[in-house]
């Protein structure tokens, strides 16, 4: 490498250590710089705002006489002082019916001239005229009343305070912005300024300190690239004790090494061509055990794979019959066989029971159909013992055993052999027997897997049992749904009915229709009212719940308005809104086509939405929206309320389901609004669902095709 070519490397390293230090340095300065002009910012913003709101209430109060007797020249007089002040842009008193009494300022003309509603007490807003900003203060002008007839005999106060004052009109303040933008503006001037000068300095600060680390640098790596090249007797000038005299000391050391390994390397050489001699012999006597142990792995191998196909064959079938059938099959392959059977013991567990068979005569059948298990593990019966023992039994040749129960029958068709194996482990109540036709012992391999297959299939034939009962089980319990979904339909329109009477009947009493009623009883028959409302709601609820999963509700398909159902919902819930004192708005285009459906059901579900919308919203505002996208009407009911937790969300649209257990509790409710929304909108071949978070709202969808298809119910 060439000196200049590592000049080069050195001065583009000093150029990587000079640019990785300025971004630090100009981003703290920047960052100093933004949090500075933010805070002065809001200072001044808030002092702005408290010269504001006093100037507007000690105008309200100075403008009381002449307010009160619209006297425009003491209204002048009361707004001279403030539009003294430089800042004042513009000052309007109006009466308390919106009229305006006098103005003052010098951009008065670019403020609008409507004074708005009524003003109960002193606020402030920013507001924009002719692309100018301003905060505009506005405070009432209170006056008090004067006293009664009665208050002046007696010579005391009959009314509160709070009645005896009355808002008589409005002060509107405007303060322009330009004065506080202008400070900000010479602040961030001033900042910047000082940021430039201050970046200059550390540029020059931080390019002498990357020369001064780079230089020692260079030295070293030219000494070290004469080492790489060779001359090993080369040695590094230590010039300090810093971490660069340490490397240039290791360096050294390392050259001593190497001359070290230099002659070690030859004698290296040597041992290992000797080891290459002996390697060979090393490598062909372990080819011959890796193939030893091949052959084994690739017998296991295929009886993992057989046990695999096997596992599978069983597995694809849940009926019984066919699951043990496919085991003796499958049993008489592994085993080479001739027959098989698979017994089972019976309730009492005292008689065989012969549950699957391949290749067995009839009358060898006829005689362990039945037969008693005495589970002893003497026992000449391979049966009998396999039941005590729990382990694999074999008997070698039948001919010579004769106390094996059916042996005639067995050497007339031919089985000289036979091997019994559990089918589980403890508790055994399945018994797996395998005949051949040649005597002998089976291997301890085919052992093995028949025992594994054994150990399978009883999993199989268990699981294929639970199937079958559950299979019972889910049709009882169908019937079951049914009968309760019609008991809950017949009990709710017996309900409704006197219900409807009682609530009747009270409400010719409120209206006082069989005479007067005392105060003291408007308010138990009131709360009569407001609670059988409640329980004729959730009669409804539960009635129209029983008929969808009754499957006798249908829709009632017909044309309307989008914009006529959202109102008619807003009107029904109004009430209840200004009660909480809550903002209650819709917002549907002007331009949505007439839609297709049932528009009584779509009201309950918009009811359904924006009533919970509506109980879970302390303060804030309710929303309810609707809107065409991609062919499809979307509705949208939002919120401020408390919000859901996300793993919740889930489960808000299943029966008598709530998003907590202290939901019901502090706010009420059965848990069925949301779940027959859902089936309502499933009927109209739509989709519902929430997205929400917790201390922040809540937004119900649900979307529907504009032109709902005919014939639909649940």
């Amino acid at each position: 490498m060439s000196p200049r070519r590592r000049f080069r490397g050195f001065s583009s390293f000093r150029t990587r250590v000079f640019w990785s230090v300025v971004p630090i340095v100009v981003s703290f300065l920047v960052f100093q710089a933004w949090m500075n002009i933010r805070e002065h910012r809001r200072l001044v913003t808030e002092e702005f705002e408290k010269r504001g709101r006093a100037l507007a209430a000690n105008l309200g109060f100075a403008s009381e006489l002449g307010a009160f007797s619209e006297d425009t020249q003491l209204l002048a007089v009361a707004m001279r002082g403030a539009l003294r002040n430089p800042d004042v842009a513009y000052v309007i008193v109006h009466a308390g019916d919106g009229r305006i009494l006098a103005t003052g300022g010098r951009q008065v003309t670019v403020v609008a001239q409507s004074a708005g509603g009524p003003i109960d007490r002193t606020q402030s807003r920013h507001v924009e005229h002719a692309g100018q900003r301003f905060i505009e203060f506005v405070s009432p002008i209170v006056s008090e009343e004067t006293q009664t007839p009665d208050e002046v005999l007696m010579g005391t106060r009959i009314r509160p305070q709070t009645e005896r004052e009355k808002v008589i009109g409005g002060v509107r303040v405007g303060l322009a912005l330009a004065g506080v933008e202008e400070q900000v503006r010479a602040l961030a001037k001033l900042w910047g300024g000082i940021t430039l000068a201050f970046l200059m300095v550390s540029a020059v600060v931080i390019y002498a300190f990357s020369r001064r680390i780079t230089k020692p640098v260079k030295q070293l790596t030219e000494q070290a690239q004469k080492i790489a090249d060779g001359h090993l007797e080369e040695q590094i000038a230590v010039q300090s004790r810093d971490e660069i005299g340490q490397l240039a000391t290791a360096f050294n050391r390392m050259t001593g090494s190497l001359q070290v390994t230099m002659t070690d390397r030859a004698q290296a050489l040597a041992e290992l061509q000797e080891l290459n001699r002996t390697l060979e012999d090393r490598i062909r006597q372990r080819t011959l055990e890796l193939e030893e142990r091949g052959v084994a792995l690739e017998r296991s191998l295929e009886d993992v794979r057989a046990m695999g196909e096997v596992s599978r064959a069983i597995g694809s079938s849940l009926d019984l019959g066919e699951v043990l059938d496919t085991i003796s099959t499958h049993a008489l392959h592994l085993a080479g066989a001739a027959a098989c059977g698979i017994f089972e013991l019976d309730a009492a567990r005292e008689h065989l029971m012969v549950v699957s068979s391949v290749g067995l005569d009839e009358q060898i059948l006829k005689i362990l159909e039945g037969a008693r298990a005495s589970a002893e593990a003497g026992s000449d019966d391979p049966i009998a013992r396999v039941l005590a023992i729990g382990q694999p039994v074999q008997i070698p040749d039948l001919a010579v055993d004769a106390g094996v129960p059916g042996q005639k029958e067995y050497l007339q068709a031919g089985l000289r052999a036979l091997l019994a194996l559990p089918m589980g482990s403890a508790g055994v109540s399945h018994v797996m027997v395998v005949y051949r036709r040649e005597p002998g012992r089976l291997d301890e391999r085919a052992v093995e897997l028949l025992s594994t297959l054994a150990n399978q299939s009883r999993v199989a034939i268990d699981n294929a049992r639970l199937f079958k009962e559950l299979d019972g089980k889910s049709r009882q319990l169908e019937a079951a749904s049914r009968h309760k979904s019609d008991f809950l339909a017949n009990v709710s329109h017996e309900l409704r009915t006197p219900m409807n009477a009682i609530l009747g009947f009270n409400e010719l009493i409120l209206d006082q229709a069989y005479g007067p009623i005392s105060k003291d009883m408007r308010r138990p028959l009131t709360d009569i009212q407001q609670s059988g409302k409640h329980l004729l709601r959730v009669i409804n609820d539960v009635l129209d719940l029983s008929k969808i999963e009754a499957g006798r509700m249908q829709l009632v398909l017909g044309e309307y308005a989008v914009a006529d159902t959202v109102a008619a919902v807003r009107a029904s819930l109004a009430s209840l809104a200004m009660e909480k004192g809550l903002e209650f708005v819709t917002s549907v285009p002007e331009d949505l086509p007439l839609a297709y459906g049932d528009s009584k059901r779509i009201v309950q579900c918009l009811t359904n939405l924006a009533g919970n919308a509506l109980k879970f919203t302390q303060k804030g505002r309710v929303e309810i929206g609707a809107e065409s996208v991609n062919g499809e009407l979307r509705f949208r009911v939002s919120d401020t309320g408390i919000g859901i937790p996300r793993e919740r969300i889930g489960g808000l649209f299943a029966e008598f389901q709530q998003a907590d257990a202290t939901i019901a509790r502090d706010f009420g409710g059965t848990g069925l609004g949301l779940s027959i929304t859902k089936r309502f909108v499933e009927m109209h071949g739509g989709r519902v669902w929430a997205e929400s978070e917790v201390g922040r709202g809540s937004t119900f969808f649900f979307a529907i095709p504009l032109r709902a298809e005919a014939g639909r119910s649940s």
